[in-house]
């Protein structure tokens, strides 16, 4: 009779170390995945901003070459038609190249930031 109750005293404490350690590693699991999505959102948003500080400098530059060409051709609509056929001509590159270009890195490197 000692044995089972010493048997079933031992069995009560593995069952409540169990469900410590299942406890545990659902603590940890969510730590875990919100360490990750707080370092994929902060990439995205870092992302973000260099993205429309890059798109401020690049109108800049489009106008600043729409007005020199503008000047140098004699005709500031057909400078800025020129400009205009330059980013038509950019957006159909990346329209054929979408998935090399864009979609393939940008996936990579948000799967790579989310399990790093």
């Amino acid at each position: 009779m000692k044995d089972t109750e010493q048997f079933l005293e031992a069995a009560g404490e593995t069952a409540e170390y169990a469900k410590q350690y299942v406890k545990l590693q659902l603590d940890y699991l969510r730590l875990e995945s919100a360490e990750k999505i707080a370092k994929t959102a902060s990439s995205l948003i870092a992302s973000l901003v260099v993205a429309t500080l890059g798109l401020i400098t690049l109108l800049m530059l489009s106008l600043a070459a729409g007005f020199f060409l503008g000047q140098l051709w004699g005709s500031y609509g057909l400078a800025f038609l020129a400009v205009a056929g330059f980013y038509a001509l950019l957006a159909l590159l990346v329209l054929v190249f979408k998935e090399r270009w864009l979609t393939n890195p940008i996936l990579t490197q948000i799967i790579r930031s989310f399990f790093d």
